[in-house]
């Protein structure tokens, strides 16, 4: 009995899957073997946009529905697009390179069906380049397999308008971040930053709308504007435009992916602001090519504007004399002694045995100054000897101090590593005093340099 069962099944089974079957030949009412043509159509309006790209649907037609499934290929054919718009036959359109598209090589049509569809997908930073105009492309279908052959047309010429794939508020431009089109004052301690070499403009990229993945935009200086906008008074009678030889700049900066901006600096050397004290430095700073995106044509550069007289700045430690109130065991003149601390050579140190958290050095100068900022090298072994925590005193009489600056859990990782303090108090004092109070855990204290960098 069950084996009866089985048997009616597979014949019920059977016969269900063959009915279907001529139903649905009946239906496209096939001839077998039969040839049909291979008909080029336009685009679709389905459109998706990514960050990357723009994808518009496409069609492929039969003279009638399909006795095999079978391929045919497709070629982009953008020298025909060239020509008609040199002839002036197509007018109004642009072309794109070859790079700016993506298509399959064939297109499959599956048994019984007359159309096929493919996707043409389009650089999304192609079509903001040229954002407001039409351009144009054709491809062409090659090679329809088993006998079958090419209608007409078997090429097509497809042209979109950019402002139907893209708005406006969808492109990516990329502007400077800091007062693009407009002039960055550096001076009295604005809009850079100082290093042990010199100063640093800090400046940026800045991407419009949402982020994309990673990508390269070049970065250049130019000072060909300079002199015309001293003419036009825009920038001081005594301003000078910096010489390639005498800034640091990137040549490019990387945007990383899902990042809207990046940071990179300007820097300019000491001894370039102090041979021009009495100046003014200038420089245009803008972007150009990027490999992803689109500049804005009016948010691409900025001006640097370096005000020499207030930013220049001179380490004055030799025009001090230097006490401390522990000394190294040998002395002052020792090869370890105190005075090794302010010698300008980092190759020395001082070291003082027994530290206790109670070391005072101090520098007496014959005039007031303003000290900005100081640094402190670390010693070349034993990490657990070097400076902690610290403060920074001025004084005017020698008797009377004033804290100007205080320092905890600082930590120098590196040997022979110089490290830069702004004071946080400034002020103009004759005396000033470095109390060393901690250290990172060691009986010995140790340190190589000690430098004190005077402000105008």
């Amino acid at each position: 009995m069950k084996r009866f069962f089985y048997f009616l099944a597979t014949v019920l089974s059977y016969c269900q899957f063959v009915g279907c079957s001529k139903d649905n030949l009946e239906a496209f009412n096939l001839q077998d073997n039969t040839p049909v043509q291979v008909i080029a159509e336009g685009g679709g309006k389905d459109l998706v946009k990514t960050n990357d790209y723009v994808q518009v649907p496409m069609k492929v037609k039969l003279s009638s529905p399909a006795s095999k499934t079978f391929d045919v290929e497709l070629q982009l054919n953008t020298d025909t697009v060239t020509k008609l718009i040199e002839s002036g036959t197509l007018k109004d359109v642009i072309t794109l390179p070859n790079s700016a598209f993506s298509f399959p090589n064939v297109v499959k049509f599956q048994y019984g069906s007359d159309t096929a569809s493919f996707v043409l997908t389009i650089s999304r930073t192609e079509i903001e380049r040229v954002y407001g105009k039409k351009f144009a492309l054709s491809y062409k279908l090659t090679n329809p397999g088993k006998g079958n052959q090419l209608g007409n047309p078997n090429s097509v010429i497809v042209t979109l308008d950019s402002k139907s794939l893209l708005t406006a508020a969808d492109i990516h431009y990329l502007s400077i971040t800091n007062s693009p089109a407009s002039i960055i004052m550096a001076s009295r301690h604005n809009n850079y930053n100082t290093t042990p070499s010199g100063i640093e403009i800090p400046l940026g990229v800045s991407l419009a709308s949402f982020p994309s993945k990673w990508f390269y935009v070049e970065v250049r200086g130019t000072t060909d504007s300079i002199s015309n906008w001293i003419a036009k008074k825009i920038l001081p009678a005594n301003t000078v435009g910096l010489k390639e030889n005498e800034f640091t700049l990137p040549s490019r900066v990387q945007v990383l992916g899902n990042k809207s901006s990046a940071d990179f600096n300007i820097s300019v050397p000491w001894d370039i602001i102090a041979k021009n004290k009495d100046k003014y430095l200038a420089i245009t700073v803008y972007l150009k090519d990027p490999t992803l995106h689109v500049i804005n044509p009016k948010k691409n550069y900025t001006t640097i504007l370096i005000d020499c007289a207030n930013v220049v700045e001179f380490d004055v430690t030799q025009e001090g004399t230097l006490t401390v109130n522990r000394d190294n065991n040998g002395g002052p003149n020792a090869g370890e002694g105190s005075l090794k601390f302010v010698d300008d050579l980092t190759s020395t140190k001082f070291l003082q045995s027994a530290f206790t958290g109670d070391l005072q050095c101090t520098l007496t100068f014959t005039r007031t100054l303003k000290i900005g900022a100081y640094t402190l090298t670390s010693g070349n072994d034993a990490i657990e000897r070097d400076p902690k925590s610290w403060t920074l005193e001025g004084s005017l009489d020698g008797s009377t101090w004033e804290v100007i600056d205080t320092r905890t859990n600082e930590s120098f990782p590196n040997r022979i590593q110089t490290r830069r303090f702004n004071v946080q108090k400034p002020g103009s004092y004759k005396f000033y005093r470095l109390n060393i109070t901690e250290n990172v855990g060691s009986s010995l204290f140790q340190c190589s340099e000690w430098r004190m960098i005077e402000f105008l």
